[in-house]
């Protein structure tokens, strides 16, 4: 059904912008060597977006959609650490 599509949409971007927000605050809770810096809002993004298509798919009362679509955005959290190494932030 549509609803169930909204709902998942709803849920997945609001929780996915809250980890957005929070990626910095966490990372002062972490031990030094898990201190990204400015890799930490993208870490954040990635949790919360992992967190977030869980929390849709359990919400749209699809539990193969809320642990395929979560397996799938750890696995993607791979990148991060790959594209950080050939990547680096501009220096304004």
């Amino acid at each position: 059904m549509l609803i169930d599509f909204i709902i998942f949409g709803i849920t997945d971007n609001a929780v996915m912008i809250f980890g957005a927000f929070t990626g910095y605050e966490v990372e002062k809770y972490l031990p030094k060597r898990f201190q990204l810096g400015h890799l930490m809002p993208i870490v954040g993004a990635g949790l919360g977006n992992t967190v977030s298509d869980f929390m849709g798919g359990v919400m749209a009362t699809n539990m193969p959609l809320a642990f395929g679509s979560a397996i799938g955005c750890l696995i993607g959290l791979i990148l991060i650490p790959i594209m950080a190494r050939f990547m680096t932030p501009k220096q304004q």
